[in-house]
């Protein structure tokens, strides 16, 4: 094998993880996950920070349809809005990411008066505030939320990793295998 080849194979191998790397850098982000569960959004209120993007995925559907509406169903906004005909069935999803700072209201228009939250949205450097002082009693997660991150996303990340690590144990053969010692 010539130098060029070797070269050239173990440059389609960094290519390779670089596209990787770009995969998974989206789904391993530090991303909101609100689940909708019924009538209400799980959790009402997340916090995240500013660009980051939330995603709402409905996890228990009613044969209903649902949308994500920014403001609150006597001040509507419009900043954002899923529409009614993306969030029925499960796992239909919609994303927004939130650029600038401030705490967004948002509700159901199908479901106005059962189905309203927030997204806090904080500065670069900023913490997210405290917990009040009482703990409200352990609800049990949204089904398929586990603890707020879809299992999709965790399923993918998995995905990538174990990819990343076949790919390096094969450059590693390969390399040894052209390169004896």
């Amino acid at each position: 094998m010539t130098l060029l080849q070797r070269i050239a194979r173990i440059g389609s191998v960094a290519a390779l993880l670089i596209v990787l790397g770009a995969i998974a850098a989206p789904v391993l982000g530090a991303n909101g996950a609100v689940s909708i569960v019924g009538k209400k959004f799980e959790p009402a209120t997340v916090t995240i920070s500013a660009g980051d993007t939330v995603t709402w995925t409905v996890t228990q559907g009613i044969g209903e349809p649902h949308s994500v509406t920014a403001g609150t169903p006597s001040q509507p906004d419009k900043l954002f809005d899923s529409g009614t005909d993306k969030l029925k069935d499960n796992g239909q999803d919609y994303q927004y990411t939130f650029d600038t700072p401030g705490t967004f209201k948002y509700y159901c228009v199908v479901h106005p008066t059962e189905m309203q939250g927030e997204v806090v949205v904080l500065a670069p450097g900023q913490s997210a505030p405290p917990a009040a002082s009482a703990a409200p009693a352990p609800e049990e997660p949204a089904v398929g939320a586990e603890g707020g991150t879809p299992v999709e996303r965790k399923v993918i990340a998995a995905g990538i990793i174990v990819a990343t690590l076949v790919l390096g144990f094969a450059a590693a053969w390969f390399y040894r295998r052209t390169n004896p010692a």
